[in-house]
């Protein structure tokens, strides 16, 4: 399975702590796969990881716009 990680950011009331969408979707359909909200950090993005692996999710590619 090829999946497309991407996020955007937001606020809430106070733009100096801005919070993050982060999902994945399949590449072929565009299919949600898993989401996380959260601060733009490596400790979010592992957090989204471990949703694919307890998913049991088998990654052939990743695409990133290279964070």
């Amino acid at each position: 399975m090829s999946l497309k990680v991407d996020e955007m950011w937001f606020y809430v009331g106070n733009k100096k702590r801005p919070r993050w969408l982060w999902w994945v979707e399949d590449a072929g359909t565009g299919e949600i796969i898993a989401f996380v909200f959260g601060r733009r950090t490596h400790q979010t993005f592992r957090y989204l990881l471990s949703l694919l692996e307890r998913a049991k999710i088998e990654v052939i590619r990743w695409i990133t716009d290279s964070w």
